[in-house]
């Protein structure tokens, strides 16, 4: 039998030989790149130099704080970092990737059309089988985002960690996104007469600002800006308020009629521009609104104090900055000054896109080594647990925050200064959003974090509850097509242009949905017949 015949002993002895040299050339292999074996004490015994990209600024010398320290020593890494300014992140990203320049690790702005592209390429690295059983803290937070399991039924496999917005501090369900909260000057409410409340809707803060560009109670003469709004804040707090599907992340839907539509074509995205058109041509917004960039309409009311309302944002941390804002620039105390509320439209319901609990990603060069692939992901684990959570939002414990005798968190640091003024930069956060532990940060005053909250749940109430959220459709937002990225348009610029035209603007908004079907019907085509 075939079983029972000897082979020569030259053919055993070379296939042993081979054996040897094939585990030995494994060992050196493993020695030679260092590996993350620990020594006794648990330490990593190999530095790993790593690249880093990411949008938070680090200025020279601010690696060497002891927060940064911390995390390099626990670790055992030296990073390259490199930071990308807000404007050029998606443009950089792009370059890098198509290049195979891409750093080790980076903070991307999920776009899902790249990321197919991307995945189809061999642009991005592929996790291995069995990484949620070794980081379990990660692969936790990460099902938490619900976009994780959708990419892997279309991949196979795992190629990006979408960035979970809340992990253990979710304010409400359903989550809706932070934005529609607006602050006014409460003072300047009760020299007028104006009602405080928790909701307005957008003609109610309309009254409020002729009242205040009536009256003036703040004596500023011309240098008053009733609302300070930029064209996003105004597609957001009078527009959006009004028509659920007039932003770009909710512009395609599905009717009740089954078919998919076309959001700002729709009457009640008129109804937004008329609003946003009358605020205008009174003079309550300001006459260049739609030329600000980043922080003009904001700074207009927590800097200069000129402004009777402005949109600030439902994090509990935004609000914090405000009061710190006006302390340092008009020596007030804003908590005299500043009261928030959430925006519903003028019919009385709350409108917003129901929001997925993810915001943008973390991607691996496809040529990380083995070896720096296991320790970024050893940190972000460690940075995902509670201990880490605490360590990056509060600092250490015993110098800048402690537990109290019933085990509430109590903030060490100084009044009125926060972790970022005493560590700037505090990149290492790769994963889990700011956004989770502000609802628990005893850093921030605790009536900013209950009324942020109350906000959320609100929101979440009004919204479902005979409202007008607009449900996140993964058809929608997965679905990704030349057609479709040619019909997503920069809406804020496009609705400013609208109010600022002569002539009828019932007519110009016809005229220009007209103008857009050449790009929106082939896009509506495509989804209406993409199951069938």
């Amino acid at each position: 039998m075939k079983t029972n015949r000897k082979m020569p002993l030259k053919p055993l002895l070379a296939i042993a030989m081979s054996l040897v040299l094939m585990t030995a050339t494994a060992c050196s292999k493993q020695d030679a790149s260092g590996g993350n074996e620990k020594d006794a004490d648990g330490k990593y015994k190999e530095k790993l130099k790593i690249s880093v990209a990411q949008t938070t600024e680090l200025k020279d010398g601010q690696m060497d704080n002891e927060f940064h320290k911390f995390w390099m020593d626990k670790f055992n890494v030296e990073w390259d970092y490199n930071y990308i300014q807000w404007d050029s992140w998606a443009e950089k990203l792009r370059l890098w990737i198509n290049s195979g320049d891409l750093p080790d690790v980076a903070s991307w702005n999920y776009v899902h059309g790249d990321f197919m592209n991307y995945v189809d390429q061999g642009l991005l690295y592929k996790f291995p089988d069995d990484w949620k059983e070794r980081w379990p803290n990660i692969a936790a937070a990460y099902k938490l985002t619900g976009l994780g399991d959708k990419l892997e039924e279309l991949t196979g496999g795992t190629y990006i960690l979408p960035k979970p917005v809340y992990y253990q501090n979710k304010p409400a369900d359903p989550l809706v996104n932070q934005i529609g909260v607006i602050a006014l000057r409460k003072d300047w409410a009760k020299a007028v007469g104006f009602e405080l409340k928790d909701e307005y809707t957008t003609s109610e803060l309309m009254k409020y600002a002729e009242l205040i560009k009536e009256k003036d109670p703040g004596k500023l003469g011309s240098k008053l800006i009733p609302i300070s709004y930029n064209a996003d804040d105004a597609l957001t707090n009078i527009i959006m308020a009004n028509s659920e599907h007039s932003r770009v992340e909710s512009a395609f839907y599905k009717g009740e009629d089954g078919k998919f539509h076309w959001g700002p074509a729709d009457p009640e995205t008129l109804t937004g521009l008329k609003l946003m058109q009358k605020a205008y041509k009174e003079g309550l917004l300001n006459p260049e609104f739609y030329t600000w960039k980043n922080n003009e309409s904001g700074d207009n009311f927590k800097v200069k104090g000129v402004a009777g309302i402005t949109s600030l944002g439902g994090l509990a941390s935004y609000r914090q900055d405000m009061d710190k804002a006006m302390k340092k620039n008009l020596d007030v105390n804003s908590d005299d000054l500043v009261h928030t509320a959430i925006v519903v439209g003028d019919d009385g319901k709350y409108r917003n896109l129901e929001q997925p609990n993810f915001w943008s990603s973390l991607i691996f060069s496809p040529n990380i080594s083995k070896e720096k692939f296991e320790r970024i992901m050893d940190l972000i684990d460690y940075s995902t647990s509670k201990e880490g959570q605490l360590l990056l939002n509060m600092g250490f414990e015993g110098k800048d925050w402690k537990y109290d005798d019933a085990k509430e968190l109590v903030s060490l640091l100084p009044e009125g200064t926060s972790l970022e003024d005493k560590y700037p930069s505090r990149f290492e956060g790769l994963y889990v959003l700011g956004d989770d532990f502000s609802i628990v940060n005893p850093a921030i005053k605790k009536e900013y974090r209950d009324t942020a909250v109350k906000h959320f749940q609100d929101k979440a109430k009004l919204g479902s509850e005979g409202g007008k959220l607009a449900e996140y459709d993964w058809d929608v937002q997965l679905y990704d097509s030349k057609a479709k990225s040619q019909a997503s348009f920069e809406y804020q610029n496009e609705y400013a242009n609208l109010i600022l035209q002569s002539g009828d603007l019932e007519t110009n908004w016809k005229k220009w949905v007209q103008s857009k079907q050449s790009l929106v019907q082939p896009a509506l085509d495509e989804l209406n017949n993409q199951k069938k």
